[in-house]
């Protein structure tokens, strides 16, 4: 089970919830209003939020909509006992994943729980590819342009690695596809390695893969480079395959002042890994 975050104004409500959820197996963390459950958002992680719509301070809808930008993949359950001032469609614009009215039995409560858990693991599936497990093209696409948005409105510089394996066909036509798949596994370990947790990492294509990275004092676009050629280095020098990996990787980057898109910076980045892999052709 879980940590669930239990956002509601009522002390009394929050001690049923909590008790409820507690005796299910579920980790519990109570929060007295909207206030108090972000500053928790910004600095942990929960599987699932229930909240209340109508508290002092901030409300449980906009509660939400903050909560969903922290953490896209998290969902929301909201509650209120003012059914016909807060409609189902209201708690679903605010990125909800599911409404609940009060009052509610506990059964009904965890039968909601378990709806949103199973959403949340189809949706998961939509977006992850199956041999690498990494964020597929739809993945990195929706995960992508949020965090475009976040960069340009807090100032945020963003880089754009794309990355194509060299020897791919090579590897398939002499080894056969099932040595293919190993390579793209360990070239999608490599990249986690590589890059942070908070990077978007994903395989976009047959032997395409990109990152997007968010800038910092350890990030700029010679130490991603040198950083990323260093670890495939180190990845053939130290392993037992049948292969040796090598990579040709673009690298392009965002800048606040400008207007560029997802597409562009993508554009950018596969030109710019299609220079090298031609400049390797000619060495």
């Amino acid at each position: 089970m879980g940590t669930v975050l239990i956002v509601d104004d009522e002390a009394s409500i929050l001690e049923i919830l909590h008790e409820t959820l507690s005796l299910e197996g579920f980790g519990c963390e109570k929060a007295a209003d909207g206030n108090i459950a972000l500053s928790l958002l910004k600095t942990r992680l929960f599987e699932l939020m229930i909240t209340d719509i109508v508290m002092p301070g901030l409300g449980g809808l906009e509660l939400t909509e903050q909560a969903k930008k922290l953490n896209p993949s998290m969902p929301v359950i909201v509650m209120t006992g003012y059914i016909d001032e807060y409609t189902y469609d209201k708690a679903i614009e605010s990125g909800a994943s599911d409404f609940i009215k009060k009052p509610f039995t506990a059964a009904e409560l965890l039968m909601r729980i378990k709806h949103v858990r199973q959403q949340e693991k189809l949706r998961v599936m939509s977006i992850t590819d199956e041999l690498t497990g990494l964020l597929n093209r739809r993945g990195f696409f929706n995960l992508a342009e949020q965090q475009l948005k976040i960069a340009r409105r807090n100032d945020q510089a963003i880089f754009m690695v794309y990355a194509d394996i060299d020897n791919m066909k090579d590897i398939n036509t002499r080894l056969g596809h099932q040595e293919g798949d190993i390579a793209l596994i360990d070239i999608a370990q490599l990249l986690r390695t590589t890059f942070r947790d908070s990077d978007i990492i994903a395989r976009i294509g047959g032997d395409e893969f990109v990152v997007m990275t968010i800038g910092s004092d350890e990030n700029s676009l010679e130490s991603i480079s040198s950083r990323l050629q260093k670890n495939v280095d180190t990845l053939n020098s130290s392993n037992l395959r049948k292969h040796k990996l090598s990579l040709s990787f673009g690298i392009s980057s965002f800048s606040t002042e400008g207007s560029d898109s997802l597409d562009t910076l993508l554009t950018q980045a596969d030109k710019l890994m299609l220079e090298q892999k031609v400049l390797k052709r000619k060495s």
